[in-house]
């Protein structure tokens, strides 16, 4: 296995591949766990796509730094010229899954009918037995399906502009950039093969650049996300509690009070009872969450926010 260069130094290639493969493979995690708890499908595409490149990585990874898999890896991609034409299809189509489920809309007979004749002809065309021709007419058909999942998406944006919220709509918009950028490379790429300035090597810059910007993209929703849990944890905390803890809807009433600082007088003013009562009521609130002051309360609700948080992200 070759790590080091002739310098000592470890290539910038191996640094990108580890460094690539974990925030590919956290991704797939992250998203998978995601799908699991809310069972949005939109997350599930996700973290396919991000389990595609890291499948994708790791046999970069293995090609450039192992020599004996890279003589293997050769003998079957000779073998099998459609292979690399099915992956970039999959990817394609889980890229048209994800703008799906944020406009939520779904496949039409019609489009269904489209992505299957051109998916077949281009699958075809990477067995062909001409190269040049098996080449150009995989390269019309993949690219036609991606033409078509940025118009598709472009056309969602604008009817869409006035209905979806606002981190919703511009993370779409982010989506629809990054793969009409991976689309210029692509075309440069493919040209570049085509006159004869490809390389023999599996890496693909289109892929690697749309990766990359749509990790970026990913993690920021991530973040968003993660903000906008927590304010919704926090909100529904106190019914959650009151639910767990046998608490009465008086009880509930007042602790969500007490949560917010209120003073035993505040209660009874604005309950329109009396402070002994309030006490009363305090005092079983207590008993049951086992805490025996306002210190000791407050305590109680952040650590309940936490084990909430950690079970709900």
């Amino acid at each position: 296995m070759l790590l080091p260069d002739e310098g000592g130094v470890v290539s910038l290639a191996f640094l990108y591949n580890v460094a690539s493969c974990i925030a590919y493979a956290l991704a797939t995690a992250v998203y998978g766990g995601l799908y699991y708890v809310e069972r949005k499908r939109g997350y599930l595409f996700v973290a396919l796509i991000f389990f595609a490149y890291t499948i994708d990585i790791v046999l970069l990874f293995m090609y450039e730094f192992v020599p004996e898999f890279a003589l293997q890896f050769e003998g079957v991609r000779n073998a099998c010229p459609m292979l690399y034409t099915a992956f970039s299809m999959v990817v394609i189509l889980l890229y048209r899954l994800v703008l799906g489920s944020l406009f939520s809309r779904s496949f039409s007979p019609i489009e269904g009918f489209f992505w299957a004749v051109c998916m077949m002809v281009a699958w075809a065309s990477g067995a062909s037995s001409v190269e040049t021709v098996a080449l150009w007419r995989e390269f019309l058909f993949a690219r036609l399906l991606a033409l078509w999942v940025i118009g598709y998406g472009a056309c969602c944006l604008v009817a869409e502009f006035q209905h979806m919220s606002r981190w919703r709509w511009v993370f779409s918009l982010v989506l629809v950039l990054v793969y009409a950028l991976g689309e210029t490379a692509t075309y440069l790429d493919f040209f570049g093969q085509a006159n004869g300035g490809g390389f023999a090597s599996p890496r693909k810059a289109p892929v690697e650049v749309m990766a990359l910007c749509f990790t970026v993209a990913a993690y920021v929703f991530l973040a968003h996300h993660r903000r906008i849990r927590n304010a919704q944890l926090a909100e529904s905390l106190v019914p959650w509690i009151a639910r767990e803890y046998g608490l009465t809807k008086r009880e509930e009433v007042l602790l969500s009070l007490l949560e917010k600082g209120a003073s035993n007088k505040e209660i009874a003013e604005q309950e329109y009872i009396s402070v002994n009562t309030v006490k009363t009521h305090i005092s079983n609130v207590y008993a049951k969450l086992g805490v025996s002051s306002r210190d000791e309360l407050a305590q109680k609700l952040r650590e309940e926010l936490r084990g909430r948080k950690r079970a709900g992200f």
